[in-house]
Parts: C-alpha cells; structure tokens; sequence
C-alpha cells in the first residue's frame, strides 16, 4: 500500500526545521563549509531525503535570504504606510533595522555579516532566477528607506538623483555598525544602557542629515 502524502503544513515544518538548522550551521563554520551532508546529520535526516526539499545547499542559502529580507520587508512597509509624518517614518525604518538585526542575529549575520554569495556569483547558472529573486527582495528594503529619505527632504532629488541612494547607503553602514556592535555585546560593555544610548543616536542622525 502506498505511504499517503505528507499534508502541506508537513512539509512546511520539515522545510522550516531545515531551513533554521541550516542558519545555525552557516554561522557556526560558514557557507563554504555548510554540506547537505553534515545539515543532514544535525537535522537527524538522510542526506538523500534533505533533497527532497531542497535542490542542493545554494538554493537553501537563497531561500534562507530571501525569507530574512522579506521578514524585514513586511516590518518596514508597515511602518511606511502607517507613519505620516517623514521624519517619524525614517526614524521608525532605522529603529525596525536595527531591532530586527537584535530579535534575528542569526539572520542578520548571513543577510549581512558573512562573506556568502551574491546575485553576481549566480549568473548564467541554474540558481540565477532563485538569486534574482532574493537580489529584488532585498532591494525593496533599500528602495522603501530611499523613498523615505525623499520625503524627509525633498530638495536632495532635486539636486541629484544619486542623492537618496548614496545618504541610504551612509545610513545603513551606521545602523549595520550599532547592530554589530550590540549584539557582539562590545556596546553593552561601553555603554550598560545601550536602548537609550541607540534611541539617542537614531534622533540624532535624523536631525543631522536632514535639518
């Protein structure tokens, strides 16, 4: 008699038990040295049976990117829609960013820290549609904040289209570094009240750069 198919929800948590072990795996020892293999043997699984779910270790990694950057998405667009105000819509997007690298250190780390692969290194292969997929996704959370940037100041579009993009960038290296720094602990043991201190320093770049 045939083994009935697993229901989708099934599946879904198998993925998902993948997909975090996985995470663990490349922040411990690194993308390179992540196999279907040794994820196998951590998950409890037959390495022949990971196959069934994912195609081979590329396509987890994107597809590990691709949910960290659309979770990070969804919280900067409903922020965006839901501040009016310019001013409090990027100070929210900067706080969401940093939070986010807080509450998902491990996603964090592969989005941003870790030396993995990019959309480049994909091109002309099989995974170049699945590594487009995870570039476009991560270009809306840059896109959302560029837009914001505009609101905030509507003369720096003006002046040059590159403007946005470049004062994006500026921000974002700041807010990477105070991720890093914070959950390194390298913060906390400078300054025991980290919360207020990252408070202060989002006011203070947003006034800075825009006032």
């Amino acid at each position: 008699m045939p083994k009935p198919a697993r229901k989708v929800e099934e599946v879904e948590a198998v993925k998902h038990q993948i997909m975090e072990t996985a995470r663990e795996l490349m922040c411990e020892d690194g993308f390179e040295s992540l196999s279907m293999r040794k994820l196998a043997n951590r998950v409890g699984m037959t390495a022949a049976n990971i196959y069934n779910y994912f195609t081979n270790k590329d396509e987890l990694y994107l597809v590990i990117q691709t949910t960290g950057f659309q979770m990070l998405y969804d919280r900067f667009a409903t922020i965006y829609v839901s501040e009016e105000a310019p001013m409090e819509k990027l100070s929210g997007l900067m706080r969401a960013y940093i939070r986010f690298g807080m509450e998902y250190p491990d996603f964090y780390e592969i989005m941003f820290s870790r030396n993995t692969p990019k959309y480049a290194d994909y091109k002309g292969t099989p995974m170049e549609p699945t590594a487009s997929m995870e570039k476009q996704t991560a270009l809306n959370v840059a896109d959302l904040t560029e837009q914001a940037i505009k609101e905030i100041a509507p003369h720096i579009a003006a002046k040059s289209p590159d403007n946005a993009r470049y004062l994006t960038i500026v921000l974002w290296s700041t807010l990477h570094g105070v991720v890093n720094l914070y959950n390194s602990r390298v913060l906390q043991e400078v300054e025991e009240a980290a919360d207020p201190l990252i408070d202060r320093m989002i006011d203070d770049l947003v006034r800075r750069f825009f006032t």
